[in-house]
């Protein structure tokens, strides 16, 4: 199957997870949106395994791609750091994202990310995904939810459930996709609610019987609130398409958002550590400024963009 065209809502439902995770890494950010940022997450995985193409030798090039922008990223982040040593506590570890560090955090995301297409690509080789694809989603997402969500070997594996749901839901074009969520919206919006409110309602219900309880769940909360992303945006797209070109711009320049808004976002901390307004005004601000610069960046460095960006060269 070849790959998806784009379409505004999807890139307009990345913008949206972005405004969150930039959101959260500015200075004074409100705690409770930790879990509205597990949502970007999951979105951004559930995106990519859509994504990927589905025969084992293109996904294996495409992974290829991820690996090299991982190791670009990397070096730049070397080099930052290295200028700004006096500010920040250095660790090659850290530097190139096998552990978390406040300047680095998508580096994680794309080591993580390029473990999981290559584990793809082995089940596409070994032909498991096309019979057993929906099996070994369920199945690891109950390993998901009956281990803890801790890293192994730096890589954090609770989210490639998520991945591979994206890869299965692949079989529905990106259209059927929209006029799907655009007929039921209101229903996906209840469930939706209804998965996030899953564990207080079960709380509730056994303290009013005297039961004991001890709380637990089905990973989908994350999962949750990635759906609403996509609600969201399927609903400005239709209502505001203006507005929903202008997020989409941003969206289609995510990878570069993700690995660079953190140094965007540095001198803020140098200067100083305003608090005023919860600091929402940080992604409003960072945002389309960073966009822009991606967007000059492709204009003036084509074939180094595309490297960053884990693109083909036109």
């Amino acid at each position: 199957m070849s790959a998806a065209p784009r379409a505004d809502w999807v890139d307009t439902a990345r913008t949206l997870a972005m405004f969150f995770i930039v959101w959260l890494h500015a200075y004074a950010a409100p705690d409770e949106i930790g879990t509205v940022v597990g949502g970007a997450i999951a979105l951004f995985f559930l995106l990519a395994g859509y994504f990927l193409p589905a025969g084992a030798g293109v996904a294996l090039v495409r992974t290829g791609r991820l690996a090299l922008a991982w190791l670009l990223w990397s070096v730049l982040t070397v080099v930052l750091l290295a200028l700004a040593k006096p500010w920040f506590e250095f660790s090659w570890a850290r530097a190139v994202g096998w552990e978390c560090a406040a300047y680095n955090t998508p580096l994680w995301f794309l080591k993580t990310l390029v473990c999981y297409q290559l584990v793809t690509v082995a089940l596409l080789a070994l032909r498991v995904l096309p019979r057993y694809g929906w099996l070994v989603v369920v199945l690891l997402m109950l390993c998901s939810y009956t281990t803890s969500p801790s890293q192994h070997l730096g890589i954090r594996y609770n989210y490639y459930w998520v991945f591979l749901l994206g890869f299965c839901l692949k079989r529905v074009s990106v259209s059927a996709l929209q006029t799907y969520l655009e007929r039921n919206w209101w229903v996906l919006m209840l469930v939706a609610a209804g998965v996030l409110v899953q564990p207080q309602v079960l709380a509730c219900v056994a303290r009013a019987g005297g039961l004991p309880w001890k709380h637990c769940s089905l990973p989908t909360g994350a999962l949750a609130y990635a759906f609403l992303f996509v609600l969201i945006a399927v609903g400005i797209s239709r209502v505001l398409p203006a507005l929903a070109g202008k997020l989409a711009f941003c969206g289609r320049r995510m990878l570069f958002i993700y690995a660079a808004h953190s140094f965007a976002l540095s001198p803020l901390y140098w200067w100083g550590k305003p608090e005023w307004l919860w600091n929402i005004w940080v992604p409003v601000l960072v945002l389309p400024l960073v966009a822009l610069l991606g967007w000059w960046l492709e204009k003036r460095f084509p074939r180094f963009m595309a490297l960053l960006l884990a693109r083909r060269f036109r």
